[in-house]
């Protein structure tokens, strides 16, 4: 196959364009570290698993990961964030259940390994909101 000589720079940039693009998104990728709106829904959702009595310690881990590095004001929102989380899972069955699918649902885009980890609304997709 050969290549009109007025077109082949064209073909080069695009490649390079194409390698710069897969080089970012790898080093992205590389990050796996959370963000500070990641850091308080990991938070959320290790308040939620507390309200619900269940085990919550892959949370805590998903945060103590990354918490010396945090902004005191991330630090102070993820701890509102547990405590509310967890006193709204204790309350009546409607909440529990409310809490139990967020906890199936969302939650587990926080945990460590994941892929949607970086604050994204990984759950939104699939519970249809």
């Amino acid at each position: 196959m050969k290549i009109e000589t007025a077109a082949a720079p064209l073909l080069f940039a695009a490649t390079l364009l194409t390698a710069g693009v897969l080089a970012a998104s790898q080093a992205n990728a590389a990050d796996s570290r959370l963000t500070d709106v990641g850091f308080i829904n990991a938070a959320r959702c290790a308040g939620l698993a507390q309200g619900l009595n269940q085990d919550a310690a892959a949370y805590d881990r998903a945060m103590d990961a990354g918490s010396a590095q945090r902004e005191p004001l991330a630090l102070t929102m993820a701890q509102s964030a547990q405590a509310d989380a967890a006193g709204v899972a204790r309350h009546g069955s409607y909440w529990r259940a409310r809490a139990q699918a967020d906890l199936q649902t969302r939650c587990p885009a926080y945990l460590p390994g994941s892929i949607a980890r970086n604050g994204s609304s990984a759950g939104a997709a699939s519970t249809g909101r």
